[in-house]
């Protein structure tokens, strides 16, 4: 009796032992795949990510080209006014000169 009782004992111990290995190699297996999809997960959210910031570049360029757009017209309405305002002063000064030249050459 005692040496079954030893036999089972023993027994038992192999099985635990068997079911410890087990437990083990599965613990690896869903650490392995946890990392496989941490993985391919990261991947995913880089190229999310890398989209994304396109997507916000081609935005801001846009902006950048209607802002260049806008401060083109701007530009352009200055110099428009710039040039109708010399106008004027140029033939104010025309008279000037043209003044100056008359009234000299008549001493």
């Amino acid at each position: 009796m005692a040496i079954s009782l030893l036999k089972e004992i023993i027994s038992v111990e192999q099985i635990a032992e068997q079911k410890e290995l087990e437990t083990q190699q599965k613990a690896r297996e869903i650490i392995a795949s946890a990392k496989k999809e941490a993985s391919a997960l990261l991947v995913e959210k880089e190229k999310a990510a890398e989209l994304e910031a396109k997507e916000i570049i081609k935005a801001q360029e846009k902006k950048a080209l209607a802002d260049i757009e806008d401060f083109r017209n701007k530009i352009q309405e200055e110099c428009k006014n710039i040039r109708e305002k010399s106008e004027s002063k140029i033939e104010q000064a025309a008279d000037f000169i043209v003044g100056r030249i008359v009234k000299h050459s008549d001493r």
